[in-house]
Parts: C-alpha cells; structure tokens; sequence
C-alpha cells in the first residue's frame, strides 16, 4: 500500500474537497482523484461519497482514516527513533506484535544489543499486517510476523522462528480455571471471544477454530483484543489468544486448547532489498536463538 496515497486520502478527509486536498499536496486535481479511486479500488470498497461543496466520508471511511491516522502516527515515531539512534552508528528498526515481553523478543533484543553495541535499535509495537505494510515500505528493518501474514507478501523473506499452541483466557472463577488444557467437548455452550482484526493471519486464526469443531455461533468479536480479555474477566464468554500473549492478571486464568489444528506459527522477515549490513547479522543470531515455545 502506497504511502503518499494514505497521505492523499488522508488530506481529503481533512478538507472534504478534493480540489483544496490536491493543492495541498501539490499535486493536481485528476491527480488527486486517481490517487483516491486506486486506493477504493486495493481496498474493495468507497471511502467517500459526493456531499455539499465537495465529498465526505463513508462509514467505512471513517474507519480506515482512523486506522491510518495511528499508522501515520506510529510510522513517524518510528523515523523519529530510527534517526536518534542513527547518528554515528549502524541501526536497526525492529517490529513486533503482543505485549512488551512477547515470546522474549524483550530479552533477545537487549542481549543483541549488549554484544553489538556498535549498533542501535528502533523498536516498533504494532499489529502483524500493519508490521509486514512497513517491511514493504521499508519503514521497517525487521519484523517478527505470524508467519500466515507472509504468504501474500512474496516480496518480503523471512525465516521461521517457533510454533505455539493457542489458548484461551478464562475468568478466575470460570469451572475451566483450574484446568490445564480443554477440548473441543470441553466448550460446549461456551461463548468465544475474538479480536476481528482484518488480516490474513487472523483470518487463519479463526478458520483454525472453525476447523477443530467449533460451531461459527458461538462466537462474538470485537475491535479490540483487550476488549475480549475484558469481556473474559467478567465472565462473558472465553477469549482466544496465543499462549505467547498471556499476561499476569489476578481475573484472569489461561488454559491450553488441545487441538492439533489450532497452532500458530511465527517467523522473522525483512525486506531483502535492505542495504542495512545489520539485518543479515540480526537474522543469523534470531535463527540460533531458543525461542521459548519451540518445538510443541
């Protein structure tokens, strides 16, 4: 996806006039419109709709301009870190998805930069899809993905990392709490929560569910991951997450799913145009490392 593109599409939601956004851009007017009809057309659908003295947003509009305005804002943070860190010495712009301390990568990174301190590091938390957009844009150096979230993106290589079993968050108090693991017989008339994030990988996510015998009624899905984590907290229903997302909390207990087909799979990828000698070395040492749920 192209980012002078969002950044027109962007200023158009600003103004509502595509004649006063393309001035803005410097560019012209067609210029504006074409910019804007090949981003509805990468994305399937209208952000804009004609209104009084110009146009305005679409719902879905809304939503993807809310959306780009936190990439934005991440991307130019991102650049901002990159730069300090720059300065006199190589650096590396790294990636990843879940909390602060997900799978290590916390550890690893500090314990790579403790070896070569000759080199900086950027960090960057942000959702796997929008991590693999900043590969392609080479916003990014490294990105630990789940690997689902590569398949369509040929231009990116990667390497694979470890593979976990999923889990699901259960209120303290649940009957399933004091349980290490459950089967799919284990859930009848539970309700599953999940984050309905659009990307490949949680596409994935969710048809693995489907496909261990959960029946597509049962579950509820919000914007937010955090939101199905509160939602477990107070007893509405269960939520999924990787085993590498649990997080210490008194409300809240995590027990395994035991079905074969729900796994998740992680990789480390970049961009192989990169000219930065430093990701070769990063790579080398992430593949030589123990990742914690390697080998279930």
């Amino acid at each position: 996806m192209d980012m002078f593109r969002i950044e027109c599409f962007l200023k158009a939601a600003e103004l509502g006039n595509l004649t006063r956004a393309a001035e803005r851009m410097s560019i012209t007017q067609p210029a504006m419109s074409f910019q804007i009809r090949e981003l509805e057309k990468e994305l399937q659908f209208s952000l804009f709709e004609r209104a009084h003295g110009g146009v305005a947003l679409t719902e879905a509009g809304r939503v993807m301009r809310d959306g780009f305005v936190r990439i934005f804002d991440s991307y130019h943070r991102l650049l901002e870190n990159a730069r300090a860190c720059a300065y006199g010495k190589q650096c590396l712009t790294i990636g990843f998805h879940g909390p602060v301390n997900w799978a290590g990568t916390n550890r690893f990174i500090a314990d790579f930069s403790e070896r070569h301190p000759e080199i900086g590091v950027a960090i960057l938390q942000q959702q796997w899809r929008e991590l693999a957009d900043y590969l392609e844009f080479g916003a990014l150096d490294l990105a630990f993905l789940e690997t689902s979230e590569l398949k369509n993106r040929r231009s990116l290589s990667s390497v694979p990392l470890f593979q976990e079993r999923t889990s699901f968050a259960v209120a303290a108090q649940h009957p399933l709490a004091g349980r290490t693991s459950v089967r799919v017989e284990d859930l009848a008339g539970e309700t599953i929560l999940m984050n309905n994030h659009p990307s490949d990988c949680m596409t994935e996510i969710i048809d693995h569910l489907y496909r261990s015998g959960l029946p597509r009624e049962v579950f509820r899905f919000f914007d937010q991951a955090d939101t199905t984590l509160a939602m477990a907290a107070a007893a509405q229903g269960l939520a999924s997450i990787p085993r590498s997302f649990e997080r210490e909390n008194s409300a809240l207990r995590y027990v395994e799913y035991d079905a074969a087909v729900c796994r998740m799979d992680y990789s480390l990828a970049w961009n192989p145009g990169t000219e930065n000698r430093s990701v070769q070395l990063f790579v080398a040492e992430a593949k030589d490392a123990v990742w914690p749920y390697a080998g279930e």
